[in-house]
């Protein structure tokens, strides 16, 4: 049975329904119901549905890869540019801390798979070293 609750993001109040599960399994509850009065042109972040948030793809020989997972704060490459290992070439944020990633190896930035603001999770690729 799910239990009922009621928060409040970016000065909007939402009332939501948590289903506690058993070790092991998983559910999704991707609906929830505004409260009677909330604004409907809030600045909230819209709700994803699952489907549309795919799996990071696999890295492949030469991509960079994040180190933890956290948001794109900002870009220092462009493709076609040439980088040496131990270069900075991506900072991401995760709890107010940026964090560097750092070039594994020199050579020239084919493919840049991030945008600034983009969530990333630990493993997935950003940037391609060839």
């Amino acid at each position: 049975m799910p239990r009922q609750f009621k928060i409040t993001v970016n000065n909007v109040e939402y009332d939501v329904a948590v289903l506690e599960l058993n070790a092991g399994t998983s559910q999704l509850m991707p609906s929830y119901t505004p409260t009677a009065g909330a604004s409907q042109a809030s600045s909230a972040p819209a709700a994803v549905p699952a489907a549309a948030s795919a799996a990071p793809a696999k890295a492949g020989s030469g991509d960079q890869c994040a180190q933890m997972g956290g948001v794109v704060a900002h870009i220092h490459i462009k493709i076609g540019d040439s980088v040496n290992e131990g270069d900075k070439i991506i900072e991401l944020e995760a709890m107010k801390m940026k964090v560097p990633v750092i070039a594994d190896r020199s050579g020239k930035v084919t493919r840049i798979l991030v945008a600034i603001g983009d969530g990333v999770e630990n493993g997935q690729p950003l940037a391609t070293i060839a």
